[in-house]
């Protein structure tokens, strides 16, 4: 089962956050019908979102956004606080070869920016972004956590495909530092950082996330809470309406006018939504 775990450092000023969503790639794969690239990054970015999730409250929720001039040109994950995710990939269908043994992501992806947008329940989103440093995405987001939100931040993220196109492990983990973190200790994980494996290969070789952290670091983990990771569109008939009418009546009377049933597909989740002329012309009533 696909999770998120937080917890600290043992008597230590460390959060330590990882996840494994496999299970929840897998299914973003079959829906957006993504190549082994494409899967890659979007998995990546589903994975990074999770992580960030990990530190929202009550019905807050967190988007990461990639932007580059590579193939890919977009991905998209957004995180809810209870770890329900959703994603998608602007160009599904690329696959760029191996890099270093590794799916070529970087290369994909090409230089542009990361962007972060978080819901925290109030009027306006707050959004801050910084340049791809290197198109990874692990190390965009450590960046960006480092920079924009000042937390020294280490980042692993990593989706292994097969040869069949199928996602066999996908997941990260995060671990930050806080003013109070003693000097010796920051010293001793970075050391330990890196040396450890990469997120993926802890995943296939079975570990669960509380061993994936204890590896990470090397030091006893106090567990906080443990949440399970669910792939979810909370998109709707209503939300496409809403959506429709931001239009305005002038670009609502020409469907009208076109006379054809007008369909709509959700990025995330690929449903499709059909609105008749009869619905689009009492909604121009309405309105």
């Amino acid at each position: 089962m696909d999770e998120v775990l937080k917890g600290l450092i043992k008597d230590e000023h460390v959060l330590v956050v990882a996840t494994i969503c496999t299970e929840t790639v897998e299914y973003a794969r079959k829906i957006h019908d993504t190549w082994p690239t494409a899967t890659a990054a979007m998995g990546r970015v589903i994975a990074g979102s999770l992580l960030l999730a990990s530190t929202l409250k009550d019905r807050q929720k967190v988007m990461i956004q990639i932007k580059g001039d590579g193939p890919l040109k977009e991905v998209v994950a957004e995180a809810d606080f209870l770890y329900r995710v959703r994603a998608y990939v602007k160009r599904p269908h690329i696959y760029m070869g191996l890099k270093n043994e590794k799916i070529d992501v970087g290369r994909a992806i090409g230089k542009g920016f990361l962007n972060v947008i978080r819901d925290l329940g109030l009027r306006e989103y707050y959004q801050s972004s910084v340049a791809l440093q290197t198109g990874e995405i692990a190390r965009d987001l450590a960046y960006y956590l480092n920079v924009s939100e000042q937390i020294p931040s280490a980042v692993s993220l990593g989706v292994y495909v097969e040869p069949d196109n199928s996602v066999k492990a996908a997941g990260g983990f995060m671990i930050q530092t806080m003013p109070e973190t003693r000097a010796e200790i920051i010293d001793f994980l970075e050391r330990k950082l890196y040396q450890t494996p990469s997120a993926s290969s802890m995943i296939l070789q079975g570990m669960d996330c509380l061993r994936i952290l204890e590896e990470a670091v090397g030091l006893p983990i106090e567990v906080l809470h443990r949440g399970s990771v669910a792939y979810f569109c909370p998109c709707t008939k209503d939300r496409v309406i809403s959506a429709i009418i931001t239009l305005g009546r002038e670009e609502i009377q020409k469907m009208i006018d076109e006379g054809e049933t007008v369909e709509v597909e959700c990025y995330f989740c690929k449903k499709k939504y059909k609105v008749t002329v009869e619905e689009l012309q009492s909604l121009l009533m309405e309105i």
